[in-house]
């Protein structure tokens, strides 16, 4: 026997066995690929748990966006409605005209 020979003969008879089914082959894949399929599986979790905040935060940017058109709206109406009241007292000559109309840089004694 040459020296080395063992070696040659056992990687022959490597390369000559039969190719391996997919029964032998499927849980070494599984084997291999459980922590990707763990890693992967843990990233959509974290995503759906991302997308559930944003729209809940979304929701609530509505929601206050709503409140404050609502308030806006009903500050415009508090100011037309005061602004239309003394229009019509300074109109009317309303004894209280005196002091919608005058302003402290009007007023040359120094009152208001």
């Amino acid at each position: 026997m040459e020296p080395g020979s063992d070696d040659r003969d056992l990687i022959h008879s490597k390369a000559s066995s039969p190719p391996k089914t997919d029964a032998d082959v499927a849980p070494l894949i599984q084997k291999v690929g459980a922590p990707s399929i763990a890693q992967i599986e843990k990233l959509i979790g974290e995503l759906h748990e991302a997308r559930n905040l944003l729209e809940a935060e979304g929701e609530r940017i509505q929601r206050e966006t709503a409140r404050y058109i609502k308030f806006a709206q009903m500050a415009s109406a508090s100011v037309e409605t005061i602004s239309n009241i003394l229009s019509g007292w300074r109109q009317a000559g309303h004894p209280l005209q005196k002091f919608v109309t005058r302003s402290p840089a009007n007023d040359s004694a120094g009152r208001m």
